[in-house]
């Protein structure tokens, strides 16, 4: 038996001539999805406040999406009346919940239908989402203030719109069907779908990973895509730049110290490998 180490490890160097290789197999998600692609698509916005209802549609519509609006209290009848009407819904975006709440709300979606990308649309601490599963959490797209303007909600619906695409692309391929590999990776060109696929190939297992490439080209943001769709997902993520922490203090930031044990140690510093315990460093 293989005990999972309590840290595992996403290395990223900066050098660019080694090739990222795996020898996972890819394994496949039993689960399909039963959206018709030649359905009309709509935005199923929940929200109780009347006013606020109003306007989201209002935006929504004159950004040209098609939107189907109801409240916390009404949305599994219009949901199930979308199929009816040949239409499917491909996006909710979810405002204030005043008769049940938010993660509530999230959770029997993600029953009805766990393909659903979701906005939330809350100001901070309005939404507490650490009750639920990570795999609904990986599904909220953004989560906006309710003041947002016209751009955030704009780049919002455009990250839908490739989590959806990439969805569909997926479910008529032979590729490894994890739909949350999208997230931050935008792209559709042959090295991108590489990329996704090796991610998607070694994602859940609790193998060390090296990742290659040229500064800016995105790293970190595999490295987080890789704890996100992990076992770790619930615990941290901790990414440190090796090269920016002084040689004499490098011993005391991974492995901690305690109070008054050097000069200039006021509080006492617990390290990087136990704050990283049972996540990813």
């Amino acid at each position: 038996m293989v005990t999972p180490s309590p840290v595992r490890w996403l290395f990223l160097p900066s050098t660019s001539n080694a090739r990222y290789m795996s020898s996972a197999t890819p394994t496949e998600n039993s689960s399909q999805s039963t959206h018709d692609a030649s359905a009309e698509a709509v935005i199923l916005l929940i929200e109780d406040g009347g006013e606020a209802r109003r306007d989201l549609s209002t935006i929504l519509g004159f950004l040209g999406e098609t939107v189907v609006a109801s409240t916390t209290t009404e949305y599994r009848a219009v949901l199930g009346a979308q199929g009816q009407a040949h239409r499917r819904v491909s996006l909710v975006v979810l405002g204030e919940c005043r008769d049940r709440l938010p993660q509530q709300v999230l959770i029997d979606l993600a029953a009805i239908d766990a393909a659903l990308p979701y906005i939330v649309i809350a100001d901070e601490g309005e939404v507490e989402l650490d009750e639920i599963d990570s795999a609904v959490r990986l599904r909220i797209i953004a989560r906006l203030p309710s003041n947002c303007g016209f751009q955030p909600l704009l780049d919002a619906l455009h990250k839908s719109k490739l989590f959806n695409r990439h969805s569909t692309r997926l479910l008529g391929s032979d590729q490894v069907r994890d739909y949350n590999m999208f997230r931050s990776l935008v792209g559709e060109s042959v090295e991108i779908e590489r990329v996704r696929k090796m991610m998607g190939q070694v994602a859940n297992t609790e193998v060390s990973v090296l990742i290659t490439g040229e500064s800016g080209t995105g790293k970190e943001v595999v490295a987080r895509n890789l704890h996100n769709n992990s076992a770790r997902s619930a615990k941290a993520f901790i990414p440190i730049n090796c090269g920016a922490i002084p040689r004499e203090l490098l011993e005391s930031e991974l492995f901690g110290h305690e109070k008054g044990a050097f000069t200039g140690a006021s509080v006492a510093n617990k390290g990087i490998f136990r704050a990283a315990d049972k996540g990813t460093l």
